[in-house]
């Protein structure tokens, strides 16, 4: 019985599966087929959003719990809740009408705050390297350790507004552009590869989280 439930699961998810793709490369050209496809989409995205819903619910719960508790990182937790229901009220007033302007509230917060933020921890990024490039060389001095810091020494160098290092950042220039963005690209396109195979498994059936 256990075997018939599961493999009814898989057809119907190989079937539905293969009508979504063959809906998508036919595009307006596959009629039914392709409003269908369009109907299988729009239950994903109402899925998805119902799925943030629970997750933003989720949130509130845990660190809620962990508040009125007072455990370990509760202030965190404070900070955490507060912001969520600053950002949740400001875009439900601007839906409603009350608040408005060019650009928006919560498009200035969102400039003022969570931009500024990520660019500080992004200039963190900076210590943490040489840091990291610090301990690596304290432990034993190594091809790769020599590497590491002579490539964070070059990169850092060539991208000071200095008239001296203008050859290096001609040369950083060059090697973000080919070197750095082929391997980025070759990040990407493994990415892309992974995402299709494990696609291709919950197709015929051997993954089975889907069922579980």
């Amino acid at each position: 019985m256990r075997r018939i439930r599961s493999a009814i699961v898989s057809s119907v998810a190989i079937g539905f599966g293969l009508l979504t793709l063959v809906g998508l490369l036919l595009g307006e050209n596959g009629g039914i087929l392709y409003a269908v496809t369009n109907i299988f989409l729009q239950v994903a995205a109402i899925t998805l959003a119902f799925s943030v819903v629970i997750g933003v619910i989720n949130l509130f719960r845990v660190h809620g719990s962990r508040l009125a508790r007072r455990k370990g990182g509760w202030f965190y937790s404070l900070v955490l809740l507060l912001s969520a229901l600053t950002a949740i009220t400001l875009i439900g007033l601007e839906r409603m009408g009350y608040l408005g302007g060019r650009p928006s509230p919560s498009a200035q917060l969102l400039e003022t705050a969570q931009i500024s933020i990520e660019s500080a921890l992004g200039g963190l990024v900076l210590f943490a390297l040489v840091y990291g490039a610090f301990r690596y060389m304290r432990n034993g001095i190594s091809w790769s350790g020599v590497g590491f810091t002579a490539a964070l020494l070059f990169f850092l160098l060539g991208a000071l507004p200095l008239p001296q290092f203008q050859a290096l950042a001609v040369v950083r220039e060059w090697l973000l552009a080919v070197p750095v963005s082929a391997g980025a690209r070759g990040i990407l396109l493994g990415i892309a590869l992974a995402i299709t195979v494990a696609g291709v498994r919950v197709l015929i059936g051997q993954d089975r989280s889907y069922r579980e």
